[in-house]
C-alpha cells in the first residue's frame, strides 16, 4: 500500500499592529510581541476560507501573540473545534534585536524566558492568550536571545521536520516570515 500523503501548510501570522501603528513600539511595554492589527484579524478570516479545502487536522503555532491570535481566528472562522491545538516555542520569531523591536531600546536583563511575558511562566502566558484553553504546549522553552540567522534556520528546519513526523493528517503551522 502506498504511504498516505500529508500536507503541511506553513503560514506567516496575519498583519501585526506595529506594521500599521508606528507609535506601538515606542508606547508598548512589550514591543517584542505585538498583537494583530484590526486588519490582521480580517486577513486571518479571509485566509481561513482558503485553508478549509486542506482538511486540517492539526494546528501548531508559535507562542507569539500574533500567531496565537491568527490560529484562534482561523479556528473560529471554521466554526469547527479541534480537540486541541499545539504551541511550540521553537517556532518563535528569529530572536534578533531587530525582529523583536529592540533596536532603539535597551534589551531587558536575563534570559528571554524571564522577560518575554513580564515574568509570567510560558505555559500561563499562552493559556491566558488562548481563551478556550485547548492548547497543548509541546515545548515551553524559548531559544537563547540573541541568535544568528543560521541558528534560527537550523532550529526552524528541525522543528518543521519534527512536526511532520509527530502528527498524522494535514497540518497548519502558523509562525513567522523566516519560516
Amino acid at each position: 500500500m502506498p504511504p498516505k500523503r500529508q500536507c503541511m501548510v506553513v503560514l506567516r501570522h496575519a498583519l501585526r499592529l506595529d506594521e500599521v501603528d508606528l507609535a506601538f513600539v515606542g508606547s508598548s511595554k512589550a514591543p517584542w510581541d505585538p498583537p494583530l492589527a484590526p486588519a490582521g484579524f480580517e486577513q486571518a478570516r479571509a485566509v481561513s476560507r482558503e485553508l478549509q479545502t486542506f482538511e486540517i487536522s492539526t494546528i501548531v503555532a508559535s507562542p507569539f501573540q500574533r500567531c496565537l491570535e491568527t490560529a484562534d481566528t482561523i479556528l473560529k472562522s471554521w466554526h469547527k473545534s479541534l480537540d486541541t491545538w499545539h504551541v511550540d516555542c521553537k517556532l518563535c520569531e528569529m530572536l534578533t534585536p531587530r525582529n523583536l523591536n529592540l533596536l532603539d531600546r535597551p534589551v531587558p536583563n536575563g534570559h528571554i524566558q524571564d522577560w518575554m511575558w513580564h515574568g509570567v511562566e510560558t505555559e500561563q502566558a499562552i493559556q491566558s492568550a488562548v481563551p478556550d484553553g485547548k492548547v497543548i504546549i509541546d515545548d515551553p522553552r524559548l531559544p537563547a536571545f540573541p541568535e544568528s540567522a543560521e541558528e534560527a534556520h537550523a532550529r526552524i528546519n528541525a522543528v518543521l521536520e519534527d512536526i511532520g513526523n509527530r502528527f498524522q493528517g494535514n497540518i497548519l503551522v502558523i509562525a513567522h516570515g523566516e519560516v
